[in-house]
Protein backbone atom coordinates (compact mmCIF):
# COMPACT_ATOMS: atom_id res chain seq x y z
CA UNK A 1 0.00 0.00 0.00
CA UNK A 2 1.38 3.25 -1.35
CA UNK A 3 1.67 6.14 1.56
CA UNK A 4 -0.55 8.74 1.32
CA UNK A 5 -0.73 12.57 2.10
CA UNK A 6 -3.44 14.01 4.33
CA UNK A 7 -4.95 17.35 2.41
CA UNK A 8 -8.25 19.64 2.67
CA UNK A 9 -9.91 20.66 -0.97
CA UNK A 10 -13.11 22.57 -0.21
CA UNK A 11 -15.56 21.35 -2.95
CA UNK A 12 -18.63 22.68 -4.08
CA UNK A 13 -21.97 21.41 -2.80
CA UNK A 14 -23.01 19.73 -5.92
CA UNK A 15 -19.83 18.10 -6.59
CA UNK A 16 -19.67 16.84 -3.09
CA UNK A 17 -23.43 15.75 -3.53
CA UNK A 18 -22.30 13.67 -6.50
CA UNK A 19 -19.70 12.42 -5.10
CA UNK A 20 -21.52 10.97 -2.51
CA UNK A 21 -24.03 9.48 -4.58
CA UNK A 22 -20.94 7.81 -6.74
CA UNK A 23 -19.51 6.51 -3.76
CA UNK A 24 -22.26 4.92 -2.38
CA UNK A 25 -23.70 3.54 -5.84
CA UNK A 26 -19.94 1.78 -6.80
CA UNK A 27 -18.54 1.18 -3.26
CA UNK A 28 -15.71 2.76 -3.99
CA UNK A 29 -13.93 5.00 -1.56
CA UNK A 30 -14.32 9.04 -2.17
CA UNK A 31 -11.20 9.47 -1.77
CA UNK A 32 -10.31 7.24 -4.98
CA UNK A 33 -12.40 9.00 -7.28
CA UNK A 34 -10.61 12.49 -5.83
CA UNK A 35 -6.82 10.66 -6.63
CA UNK A 36 -8.02 9.41 -9.93
CA UNK A 37 -9.52 13.11 -10.83
CA UNK A 38 -6.26 14.45 -9.34
CA UNK A 39 -4.32 12.60 -11.47
CA UNK A 40 -6.33 13.10 -14.59
CA UNK A 41 -5.42 16.53 -14.11
CA UNK A 42 -1.54 16.13 -13.70
CA UNK A 43 -1.41 13.97 -16.76
CA UNK A 44 -3.36 16.79 -18.61
CA UNK A 45 -1.15 19.74 -17.61
CA UNK A 46 1.54 18.22 -17.37
CA UNK A 47 2.90 18.14 -21.18
CA UNK A 48 1.77 21.92 -20.87
CA UNK A 49 3.72 22.19 -17.79
CA UNK A 50 6.99 21.12 -19.06
CA UNK A 51 6.60 23.01 -22.72
CA UNK A 52 6.62 26.34 -20.63
CA UNK A 53 9.11 24.95 -18.05
CA UNK A 54 11.81 24.13 -20.93
CA UNK A 55 10.47 27.52 -22.70
CA UNK A 56 11.44 29.64 -19.72
CA UNK A 57 14.90 27.68 -19.07
CA UNK A 58 15.82 28.16 -22.58
CA UNK A 59 15.22 32.38 -21.66
CA UNK A 60 16.67 32.09 -18.90
CA UNK A 61 20.04 30.67 -20.39
CA UNK A 62 20.17 32.92 -23.23
CA UNK A 63 19.80 35.94 -20.32
CA UNK A 64 22.57 34.20 -18.50
CA UNK A 65 24.61 34.16 -21.23
CA UNK A 66 24.29 37.41 -22.39
CA UNK A 67 24.86 38.49 -19.04
CA UNK A 68 28.18 37.18 -18.73
CA UNK A 69 29.22 38.11 -22.45
CA UNK A 70 28.43 41.76 -21.44
CA UNK A 71 31.02 41.40 -18.24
Amino acid sequence: MSRKALRSVYLELEQAEKLKQLSAKTRVPQAVYIREGLDLVMNKYEKKTKRSLSAGKIKDERTSTRTLLKR
